[in-house]
C-alpha cells in the first residue's frame, strides 16, 4: 500500500445551504466531500454521489470496482484513480480483494460504516501528522538555539587575559608590577 501523503489534505469552510427549508442527505454529503477537500476545484466528479453509494455498500459488505465507482463518479476510468486519491489520503477507503464463490472479489470499500467515524479516522491521521510535525519544530528550534548560540560565542571572542604590564623602577633598579 502506498504511503499517505497528508499534505496533501486541504480543509476548506463550506456551509449547508442556509437557504433551504429541509436539507437532504444528498446536500450535507456535498458539505461533507467539500469541506474536508475531497472533491478536488476542477473536477466534475459527483464525490457525494459515491459516499452515498459507498456507505450502502459498506453496509452489505461489498467492494466497489473501479469501473462501478467511475460510473458513479461520472468520470473514466483513469480519472477515477485521481479522485479516489485523497479519499485513499484520508484512509476513507480502502482496496479490498474478498472470497466470493470460486474467485474473489477486488474492490473499494469504507473503512468505516458511518460518516461520523470515516471523519475520526480522518481526525487520527491528522493528529498523528500534527503530532511528527511538532516534533520535527521542537527539533529545529533546539537546534537553531544551539547555532545561535554557537554564533554569539564565535563572534565575541572572550578576552584573554594578558600579564600585568610590567614598568621599570629607575631609583631602585627593580621591576614594578601594576595591578
Amino acid at each position: 500500500m502506498p504511503k499517505k501523503k497528508l499534505s496533501d489534505i486541504v480543509f476548506q469552510r463550506i456551509s449547508p445551504p442556509d437557504g433551504k427549508m429541509d436539507l437532504t442527505v444528498e446536500d450535507l454529503a456535498d458539505v461533507l466531500v467539500r469541506r474536508l477537500g475531497i472533491k478536488r476545484k476542477e473536477s466534475r466528479a459527483k464525490h457525494s454521489k459515491l459516499l452515498l453509494e459507498l456507505i450502502k455498500y459498506k453496509k452489505e459488505s461489498i467492494p466497489l470496482s473501479i469501473e462501478q465507482i467511475s460510473k458513479i463518479l461520472g468520470v473514466s476510468q483513469s480519472q477515477t484513480y485521481e479522485e479516489l486519491r485523497k479519499w485513499r489520503t484520508l484512509g476513507f477507503i480502502e482496496f479490498v480483494k474478498m472470497p466470493a464463490g470460486e474467485g474473489f472479489v477486488k474492490g473499494y470499500i469504507l473503512t468505516s460504516n458511518t460518516a461520523n467515524r470515516l471523519l475520526d479516522r480522518a481526525e487520527s491521521a491528522t493528529k498523528s501528522f500534527f503530532r511528527k510535525t511538532r516534533r520535527i519544530a521542537k527539533d529545529f528550534d533546539d537546534l537553531l538555539m544551539l547555532e545561535m548560540a554557537r554564533g554569539q560565542k564565535d563572534e565575541k571572542p572572550e578576552a584573554k587575559e594578558e600579564p600585568p604590564e610590567e614598568k621599570l623602577d629607575m631609583e631602585n633598579d627593580e621591576m614594578i608590577r601594576e595591578d
